[in-house]
């Protein structure tokens, strides 16, 4: 058997490129922008016209009934001669673009891949490849839908030699951080000295850290957490970084960031509403000092496994009845937030006061280093709530009684000492009204 020839491996690679491009390609195309012509070099469409010179105005015209009106648009926005000249005279001589047209009642795409040469009279022309592009469109699509456009950044990390790559995102700091193949460790202290907000950057330097990322994916294969990030625009924002195994072997890791603001605010706003509705739940809806539950709770938690001497001031206006009796309950509630108030100012460095019904309050001092401290605030009470006056009821002195029960002295519980500073505020009341009883 004879040795083949130079020309006849040449004509036998010629066939199978023909061969390889024919089933890669729809069509491949020359096409002259300065003399809008096109040399078709392969067409499964037009197999008829291969060799064939025409122009090519007309030849993009055939895609019109086969095209999407959108995709039709693209093509001679991207591909006519006059688009092609300009793409010419630009640095990249590569581009690509994607039309799409629909075929059975389905969407499918065409990817048309151009390449700019110039001759040797430095005169521009274009190679044109025309595939089938369905499969590599809808995982593009969907990259560029749940990941670049949901991610602040998208970055593929080299744990083991400390280096990472960024393959999309849409945060502002994008670039202050992460730029292709640097140093990760680096890059994490720069972007936490510039953007993390200040009582978040020792935890993100913490998390961020590669010994701490690999311990947390090696454990449970996940490793994520939030922080507050500086927006130059938006101010504050709440940020979600994600870091998971893309290989675990040679230590690959995928990191993205997602904004979370909308729903950080979100919770925020309801944790707020949820604690005013709490807290609401604990005042009088008269006064807006303490109701008798929350009153007793408080007191019970102050109590408990304490050694320090606190006193209980348990207050009961005098002849109140005859104030709702006479000039109605309207007049009554004003005075009864009159007194809440008096006692919430004169308490309130020492202790804390609620109302536990009618016209009955109590105040507790968390901790007093003699029972006069207790005399002399009862006293003020008794002269402040003396001093009160409503024109409408100026026939009737505002008074009061208060009885004073000292813990450990008197007891150790809520219940114990109420009774306790209840029965001496009835003393009071039978020693002439407006006064202190401590027994």
């Amino acid at each position: 058997m004879k040795p083949a020839t130079a020309s006849y491996m040449r004509e036998r690679a010629e066939q199978e490129l023909g061969k390889a491009l024919y089933q890669m390609f729809y069509s491949v195309l020359r096409v002259d922008p300065i003399e809008n012509t096109v040399m078709i070099l392969q067409s499964h469409d037009f197999k008829e016209d291969v060799y064939k010179e025409m122009d090519w105005t007309l030849y993009l015209k055939r895609y019109k009934s086969v095209l999407t009106e959108q995709g039709y648009a693209q093509l001679l926005e991207r591909l006519s001669s006059e688009a092609l000249l300009g793409e010419s005279y630009q640095p990249e001589h590569r581009f690509s673009v994607e039309v799409s047209y629909v075929r059975n009642e389905r969407t499918n795409w065409l990817t048309i891949s151009v390449l700019l040469q110039r001759d040797t009279e430095d005169n521009p022309y274009a190679y044109v490849f025309v595939r089938q592009a369905n499969e590599g469109h809808l995982l593009k699509s969907i990259i560029d839908k749940y990941v670049y456009n949901t991610c602040d950044f998208f970055v593929y990390l080299d744990a083991r030699h400390n280096r990472y790559e960024v393959f999309g995102g849409i945060g502002l700091d994008k670039k202050g951080f992460l730029a292709k193949d640097c140093d990760y460790e680096t890059a994490v202290n720069e972007f936490a000295r510039r953007f993390v907000v200040p009582e978040d950057r020792e935890m993100v330097i913490r998390e961020m850290r590669l010994p701490r990322v690999l311990d947390m994916l090696n454990e449970f294969g996940v490793h994520s957490f939030y922080c507050g990030v500086l927006d130059a625009e938006r101010g504050y924002t709440r940020k979600l970084l994600t870091y998971k195994f893309y290989d675990r072997g040679s230590q690959m890791i995928l990191l993205s960031r997602t904004d979370v603001t909308a729903v950080y605010i979100e919770e925020q706003t309801r944790l707020r509403e949820l604690a005013q509705a709490q807290e609401q739940a604990k005042r009088d809806s008269l006064t807006g000092i303490l109701n008798h539950q929350s009153l007793k709770d408080q007191i019970s938690r102050a109590l408990e496994g304490k050694y320090e001497r606190m006193a209980l001031l348990f207050i009961d206006l005098d002849d109140f009845k005859q104030i709702n009796d006479y000039f109605g309950h309207l007049q009554g509630d004003r005075i009864l937030k009159k007194v809440a108030g008096v006692l919430e100012k004169q308490s309130a460095p020492m202790g804390f006061q609620g109302r536990t019904g009618g016209d009955e309050f109590i105040i507790f001092l968390t901790h007093i280093e003699h029972e006069e401290e207790a005399k002399k605030l009862a006293q003020q009470i008794c002269h402040t709530i003396s001093s009160l006056s409503l024109p409408e009821v100026k026939p009737l002195r505002i008074t009061c009684s208060i009885g004073i029960a000292t813990a450990p002295e008197d007891g150790c519980d809520y219940t114990t000492l109420v009774h306790a500073a209840d029965r001496r505020a009835y003393q009071a009341k039978k020693e002439g009204k407006n006064r202190y009883y401590w027994g």
